[in-house]
């Protein structure tokens, strides 16, 4: 296995996200210098006094309480008791087996940024894990791809899926053995999961051991924000929704980013709420002036009885994805979030509300970005030779430049020119010593030429596509998978997949560049 940086291909970045990375952006959300940085660190650390740590600590250390943890692990936490430590967090909704591959590459990034801020800023700063436990789209992560085989998990849904029984997920694992039961390195392979799940395991608890085994090691803590203490630290944040200033703000923040030019990821809604009820995520909607309803409708309340159920029961409450970075502001000194490049675009649409709930701004970064290239592709795609990130431009575009190359080293055309310059020279040589045969020769050079000429024709009209086709449906092959910048291998495959191929990812001492290769 080697490994390489780069500069991420142009051509898997949209446009919103290449105006951000060249920082043209930063009306909508600020940048932030090293220095600015340490003034974060400043606010922050005003605003977490020992009361606040103390909670913090003593949460973490109750979801953490199921792990062996490492002495990074233990180092880590008992840390943020200090008022010098800080965060750096990514999230993701939590998959069965952590999920696509870019799942790893988010982590990663968080690990290796974190150890380099902590050196730059002379603080301590520690990586998160956000597990988002509180997601409801099932759908988005019942499908298990591995080994040229999907695998669907079915399970009763409707409420948060880090809630969800993972017994399907223990008899997906014993399909896949039964599948591979002829290959002996697969078996043993899938044998890493035993334990993770089963019956009577939560999605929730089985993700925190399995990124705990993957990556405990760098130190990495792994938060669950489904918790009563921190839904009822920030009560205010439920009760301040059910005013309109949390969605004048995003209002605001919208249209600015209209007369940017970017068009909204997100819709703002009156609330950014959900309820539980009924065993379901519900959607609080306000319906009118102080009425609010369940989406479903099972729910209604008056703005004073809902106000009331906010402060007997905020563990009902939980963020969408636009409050949540607000949420998560409130319960962890976190200075930076590595977001993917979706996540960034809407991120623009939150520092006012953040702001609105009393937390600070962190700092935006995108996570790295990564491709796989198997041995075999590598040997594969030398003939070519095209740099590896040009082998994400278009399709139409690549076949374009292999066949114009390939007819320019096949063109006869010059060639032709210069044997009827050497016919002229002989027939020349010829006529100056009268050979008795000199018409003879001249109408068997000038049919030579015709016929030489015709062939060519030929051949680029029709032969040559012809000739180029296995190439030409390997470079086809290749943009398809390893090569797909609409949807990225990363995006495709599961991080299982890749760390069986590669009988385990790269260990990265630090960070070289936006762009990870794999070889």
């Amino acid at each position: 296995m080697s490994i390489q940086f780069s500069a991420i291909p142009k051509s898997l970045l949209s446009e919103p996200i290449s105006r951000f990375l060249n920082r043209e952006l930063e009306h909508l959300y600020p940048g932030f210098s090293n220095q600015e940085l340490i003034g974060l660190t400043q606010e922050i650390a005003e605003d977490w006094n020992q009361i606040k740590r103390a909670n913090l600590v003593n949460v973490l250390k109750d979801q953490h309480t199921s792990l062996t943890l490492t002495q990074k692990q233990q180092d880590n936490l008992l840390s943020l008791s200090g008022n010098d430590s800080f965060t750096v967090i990514t999230g993701q909704q939590i998959h069965p087996f952590l999920g696509p591959a870019f799942v790893w590459a988010k982590v990663q990034t968080t690990i290796l940024r974190a150890k380099a801020l902590s050196d730059e800023l002379q603080k301590k700063i520690v990586p998160v894990f956000w597990m988002a436990s509180e997601d409801h789209d099932f759908e988005e992560i019942s499908k298990i791809p591995f080994l040229g085989k999907e695998y669907i998990w079915s399970a009763e849904t409707g409420g948060p899926v880090g809630d969800l029984d993972t017994k399907g997920i223990a008899e997906i694992l014993e399909t896949m053995k039964v599948d591979f039961q002829n290959d002996a390195r697969v078996l043993e392979f899938l044998n890493r999961f035993e334990g993770i799940y089963g019956a009577g395991i939560s999605l929730s608890v089985a993700t925190r051991l399995l990124v705990h085994r993957v990556f405990g090691e760098d130190g990495l803590l792994i938060v669950d924000p489904k918790d009563t203490r921190w839904k009822s630290q920030t009560k205010d944040i439920w009760l301040r929704e059910l005013t309109t200033e949390p969605y004048e703000a995003l209002t605001v923040q919208a249209e600015r980013m209209k007369d940017s030019g970017l068009k909204i990821p997100i819709t703002p809604r009156q609330t950014s709420m959900f309820y539980y009820g009924n065993n379901s995520r519900l959607r609080i909607d306000r319906v009118e002036e102080g009425s609010f309803q369940t989406s479903d409708a099972a729910f209604t309340w008056s703005q004073q009885d809902l106000e009331a159920e906010i402060k007997e029961h905020p563990e009902k409450f939980s963020a969408n994805a636009l409050l949540r970075p607000a949420y998560q502001q409130r319960i962890l000194p976190n200075i930076m979030y590595i977001g993917g490049p979706a996540e960034c675009i809407y991120w623009l649409q939150i520092p006012e509300l953040i702001k609105t709930h009393k937390g600070s701004v962190p700092a935006l970064e995108l996570r790295t970005m990564m491709a796989f290239v198997p041995e075999n592709t590598v040997k594969k795609i030398k003939d070519f030779q095209w740099d590896l990130s040009e082998w994400f431009q278009a399709e139409e575009l690549l076949l374009k430049a292999y066949i114009e190359k390939e007819q320019g080293e096949l063109a006869l055309s010059h060639q032709i020119e210069l044997l009827q310059t050497q016919y002229e020279f002989i027939r020349e040589t010829l006529y100056k010593i009268k050979h008795p045969e000199l018409k003879q020769i001249k109408k068997h050079q000038d049919e030579g030429i015709r016929m030489l000429k015709k062939a060519y024709n030929e051949f680029i009209d029709g032969g040559l596509e012809s000739h180029l086709k296995p190439k030409i449906n390997q470079i086809k092959q290749l943009k398809s998978t390893v090569f797909n910048e609409v949807a990225p291998l990363e995006r495709k495959q599961f991080w299982m997949e890749w760390e069986f191929k590669r009988n385990g990812l790269p260990q990265l001492a630090k960070l070289e560049g936006p762009f990870l290769w794999i070889l």
